[in-house]
Parts: C-alpha cells; structure tokens; sequence
C-alpha cells in the first residue's frame, strides 16, 4: 500500500521582507534624528545656562586671559624651558609634542571642514561672541584639543604636573564656552580628540 506524503511548501515574500528591513532602517533613522536633536537642544540649554554667569559675575577679562595662553606662546615656553631644565625627560617630551601637532593639525582641519557645525552665536543669535574666532566653524574646539594633548603629553614625562596640566586645560575648554564661540559637545570632542592623539603619538614613538 503506497503512502503519499505532502510537504508543505513556504512560499517566501521577498518583497514584503524588503519592506520590513525598510521600514525598520527609517524607523532606527527617525529616532537618531530625534535623539541628535534633542542632545543639539540639551547642548544649547547648557551653554546658555552656562553663559547666565556673566550677568552675575564679571568674568570677561578673566575668561579672555585663560583662553589666551591656550593660543600657543605657553606651549613655545614648554619646549623651550623643559628640555633646558630636564634634558632627557624635556627632549623627549619635545619629540613627543612636535610630532603630536603633524597629525592634531591636519585632522583637526579635516574635522572642521567635514562637520561644518556653526558657532554658537549664529544659532543663538542673542549672544554674541566675546572675542573673533580664527574661523567661522565650532566642531571640535581647537583650543581644548590642543590643550589636553600637551596635558597628557606633560603628564606623562612629567607625572607630578598632570594634574595641573589637566586642571588648566579644562579651563581652557570652559573659557572657550564662555567666551560664547564653542559648544560644551565642542570642548568635549576636543578632549577625546587631544588625548588620544597624544597617547597615539606616544605609541607610535615607543614611549608607552
């Protein structure tokens, strides 16, 4: 006696599985849109909030001086006074930082010309800037990149200056919140960025 078997047969859609990955890539889209938003929102709120304190505090001049030796003079002064004062520990901390600045200054650029990010005060029109900006783009902040590599840089020849150094740099970055031409997300990338071209430097050479 012969037995016939059916096997059932599972017709695939493959047009109905596009549209599901579709519709599921438009929806993670939406919502990342939507976070960004919200933390762009969350990053005007904080540098407004931060700003309020010049109502109440006469903080210009100081704020201006503190941004001002994040310019580059302080770190002619390092790579000039270190090696005089400590040969092995300032030339090599020299070596380090020139070599740290041929990959900061080229990526930092590529940075800026690639996100475009506006300054502050073009999106908070009510503030304005209280000092001229090198150029008209906010993302991330130069000074604050340029800080915290020479604070890791010096932190790690000169141990017992780390603190100090990380101290000052991160008034340069609120100084530059302050002055009203970077964002808190500026200084922050700034901080990411500076860091770890300097240990990437420091890799590179041997140091670590």
């Amino acid at each position: 006696m012969s037995c016939k078997c059916h096997v059932p047969v599972v017709l695939r859609d493959d047009n109905a599985g596009h549209e599901i990955t579709i519709r599921g890539f438009m929806i993670m889209l939406q919502l990342s849109l939507q976070a960004l938003q919200r933390l762009a929102e969350f990053d005007a709120r904080l540098f407004l909030g931060i700003n309020r304190l010049h109502r109440h505090l006469p903080l210009e001049k100081l704020v201006r001086g503190i941004s001002f030796t994040g310019d580059g003079h302080f770190y002619v002064v390092l790579a000039i006074v270190l090696p005089l004062l400590y040969p092995k520990e300032g030339l090599d901390f020299l070596m380090a930082g020139l070599f740290s600045f041929l990959l900061e200054l080229p990526l930092y650029w590529l940075l800026k010309r690639s996100f475009k990010r506006r300054r502050p005060f073009h999106v908070v029109q009510a503030l304005a800037p209280l000092l001229k900006p090198s150029d008209e783009f906010s993302f991330p902040s130069g000074h604050t990149t340029a800080a915290f590599m020479m604070a890791a840089l010096v932190g790690v020849f000169f141990p017992a200056a780390l603190f100090p150094m990380l101290l000052w740099a991160s008034l340069i970055g609120l100084s530059r919140v302050m002055l009203r031409v970077h964002f808190i997300s500026d200084v922050l990338a700034g901080i990411v960025l500076g860091t770890t071209i300097a240990m990437l430097s420091l890799l590179i050479l041997g140091y670590l």
